[in-house]
């Protein structure tokens, strides 16, 4: 579930839920609401496809079908009425339209993707596609594949000393390893509730919830395994991703909630606590997911003002984090 889109990890506290969006149930009543595709995160990627983008809108149902530039993406994922996962298929560089339709009553909406041809740096032989220095890379070709996916600092390898900016086995020690380390990101996760709250300076806050879907983890009753989940802290409108000051605790699984369909017991829900600063002043809070052992998080937001917004889906923003108040 986000894992990745422009849009939504999903509030419940022990005994019932505590926010009004449920990303597991679409819009009900007689006639279906608008279709339409407001966001799609990220925008561009590679032509290659492969893409995990995520869309956001209105009125989609569980049967929606969603193209690429004409192809049907490669995998799709409805993660709610309001968001759709795609992997996108192979592509021509240059723009492409992603289309929904909705067919139940043939709705349709759209949106622009661009894919991006990446081919164009490292051939995969020498750097830049030309000689390293006078001579290959480290004594050897370049991890005998492209420099981390990327070109090597847009030309040549700096003499045969850094590659891109970063050193490349000093040019000379035959560091055949240049990539790097690999991301894998939670499809989805959202900070429940509550939305703010105000905790005396050094002191336990109220239990946080969190919501986490991972596609063939979290599904079903039970805990999802490999799943890790934390609770964080930090300075107000700052980036837990990079930010110094923040702090984190473990969160505990909780319970088994519903996804699109009742039943479905798609999404894990976690708790725990934080323990609040000691100065007095504004921060901000939110959830992290690993299903790498923490090698990379997902960082899990509101998603909109209120318990009820998109998540993790629409990319982490200091905006809708949960709001500490330390009088």
């Amino acid at each position: 579930m986000h894992r990745l889109l422009p849009l939504a990890i999903f509030v419940a506290c022990a005994g019932g839920d505590m926010g009004t969006f449920d990303k597991d149930k679409t819009d009900g009543g007689d006639s279906l609401p608008t279709l339409s595709l407001a966001a799609i995160v990220p925008s561009e990627g590679p032509v290659e496809g492969g893409t995990h983008v995520t869309l956001g809108g209105a009125g989609f149902t569980e049967d929606m079908q969603v193209t690429v530039g004409g192809a049907a993406c490669a995998t799709l994922t409805v993660l709610s009425s309001v968001e759709i996962d795609c992997a996108t298929p192979p592509g021509l560089s240059g723009p492409a339209n992603v289309a929904a339709v909705r067919p139940g009553d043939g709705a349709t909406a759209s949106i622009a993707f661009t894919y991006v041809d990446t081919n164009s740096g490292d051939d995969g032989t020498t750097d830049g596609g030309t000689a390293d220095g006078g001579t290959t890379d480290g004594g050897t070709t370049d991890g005998g594949t492209t420099d981390g996916g990327t070109t090597d600092g847009g030309g040549t390898d700096g003499g045969g000393t850094t590659d891109g900016g970063t050193t490349d086995g000093g040019g000379t020690g035959g560091d055949t390893s240049d990539t790097a380390v690999p991301v894998t990101p939670v499809d989805y996760c959202h900070v429940q509730w509550p939305c703010t709250q105000t905790v005396a300076a050094s002191a336990a806050s109220a239990d946080l919830y969190v919501w986490v879907y991972q596609g063939g983890v979290t599904e079903g009753a039970g805990r999802g395994a490999g799943v890790t989940v934390q609770l964080g802290v930090g300075p107000d409108g700052s980036d837990p991703a990079s930010a110094a000051g923040w702090t984190w605790s473990s969160a505990a699984y909780n319970v088994d909630k519903d996804g699109l369909s009742p039943g479905d017991l798609a999404n894990d829900e976690y708790t725990g606590t934080f323990t609040a600063p000691s100065t007095a002043g504004a921060y901000d809070y939110c959830g992290r997911v690993s299903v790498d052992s923490g090698a990379s998080w997902t960082y899990c937001d509101l998603g909109g003002s209120g318990c009820s917004g998109g998540g993790s889906g629409d990319g982490y923003s200091a905006a809708t984090a949960g709001q500490l108040t330390v009088p």
